[in-house]
């Protein structure tokens, strides 16, 4: 009798649960709830939003509704400086509205024109996989 059998098998037995875990995880991050609506306010003729995003990689809020015109997005990083991923905004057929890599600790900002009245995506590049995504409702 082979008494090294039931340590084979009991090690596959684990690799396979920490597989099945791991795969659970990952649906259940990209499942997680997204935080609100927010609609912009104007600051010296400006429609201005702030999106705010950290160590949850998430938009807060994921959802922003503006009027055609100018928009001034802030994208503020929440993580402490120094201990947070980095976050950006890209939007999918909205080139003028990126927001470049900010670190943590930082936020940055693009001013762009608002197009004609529809719903505009937009993702961190660098956590879409996660599900740090939104959209961008212009209403006419």
């Amino acid at each position: 009798m082979d008494l090294r059998r039931p340590f084979v098998l009991a090690a596959m037995l684990g690799s396979l649960l920490l597989t099945a875990t791991g795969c659970a995880s990952e649906a259940s991050v990209n499942q997680r709830p997204h935080d609100g609506t927010g609609t912009a306010s104007e600051v010296n003729g400006v429609q201005q939003v702030t999106l705010r995003s950290g160590m949850d990689l998430r938009f807060s809020p994921s959802t922003i509704i503006v009027h055609p015109g100018m928009v001034r997005l802030v994208l503020v990083n929440t993580s402490k400086a120094g201990a947070g991923p980095p976050h950006d905004v890209t939007f999918r057929g909205l080139s003028s509205a990126t927001i470049a890599t900010t670190q943590a600790g930082r936020e940055s900002s693009v001013t762009f024109e608002a197009p004609a009245p529809g719903t505009y995506n937009f993702v961190c590049s660098i956590h879409a996989a996660q599900g740090e995504t939104g959209k961008l409702i212009v209403r006419g």
